[in-house]
């Protein structure tokens, strides 16, 4: 059964599956998933470009997700593959060829489920991760012995502090920000419970396991400006992959969500997943205009 939160989360960031007219050939299908501190509103944009040009789409809400950080305490790594399983299951039911797209720690999430199941025409990668942004990170292991929340704001890494400010302004972008009562209630809105940063990194390190074993076609999308996964984590990953047929674009002047309808990058991104997916699929997908 699907996970079903004990905690508020908004309509938009909720799970989603859009059903597109199956062509004449049969159904193509992408399971997404979204990554850690994101919710299923990341992929949604792109979701709807696929399900138009004939390609449905299904995206979980991982346990502990869709609300502020405080959740994700509520919630480990199994809890996150057991869904990503229930997902797949969903996923092929829907479809006659299915793809795996992902965002960030969700890509460790498809690599499983390919090698695992098998059967996987490809997969997208947006923004994986191969290493923690911050080495410091490595120590949650032994800071959730003794504490239970990490409060980012007060990092003294810039890189931090803007993840910080993404994450908070994604979720109600109509905050602002700066103000000073704001500011007053921002620990308790972005502290996260060193036991789920601890089970980020366990799952970023799974994902060493997994790319060295990887054999189908992938395509990887990655920014420049990345504060969340540096570009080098994406080149890494590529390096890794044993087969022949992979791609690797990196994007300059761009962030953790190219993906996202903000970014100026997203339509040559939607357009090469919509391309990367007509090329493997055997089902006929019709052409347009919008293929590269």
């Amino acid at each position: 059964m699907p996970f079903q939160p004990t905690y508020d989360v908004p309509p938009e960031r909720q799970p989603y599956h859009l059903e597109a007219a199956a062509p004449a050939g049969g159904r193509v299908g992408v399971l997404f998933l979204h990554g850690f501190m994101g919710s299923p509103l990341s992929s949604r944009g792109l979701a709807e470009y696929l399900a138009v040009h004939g390609v449905s789409v299904h995206c979980p809400l991982l346990p502990g997700h869709g609300h502020y950080p405080d959740k994700l305490g509520t919630a480990d790594g199994r809890a996150w593959l057991a869904e990503a399983e229930e997902a797949f299951t969903t996923a092929r039911g829907m479809c006659d060829q299915l793809f795996l797209a992902a965002h960030s720690m969700g890509n460790v999430l498809a690599a499983h489920l390919a090698l695992k199941h098998g059967g996987v025409r490809g997969l997208v990668m947006l923004a994986p991760v191969s290493d923690v942004p911050d080495k410091r990170l490595r120590y949650v292991k032994y800071a959730r012995l003794f504490s239970r929340w990490y409060y980012p704001h007060k990092s003294r890494s810039e890189s931090m502090q803007h993840l910080v400010r993404e994450r908070v302004l994604d979720f109600d972008p109509t905050i602002d920000f700066d103000d000073p009562d704001f500011q007053a209630r921002l620990p308790q809105l972005s502290r996260v419970p060193f036991a789920g940063m601890h089970e980020m990194v366990k799952m970023i390190d799974y994902g060493l396991t997994l790319w060295p074993r990887l054999d189908i076609p992938v395509q990887i999308h990655a920014g420049e400006d990345d504060d969340a996964a540096p570009p080098d984590n994406a080149r890494r990953i590529f390096a890794l992959l044993p087969g022949a047929d992979k791609e690797l674009t990196i994007y300059p002047h761009t962030g953790h969500e190219m993906m996202r309808p903000f970014d100026p990058v997203h339509e040559q991104v939607w357009t090469a997943i919509l391309g990367f997916i007509r090329r493997r699929s055997t089902l006929g997908l019709p052409a347009d205009a919008a293929t590269a």
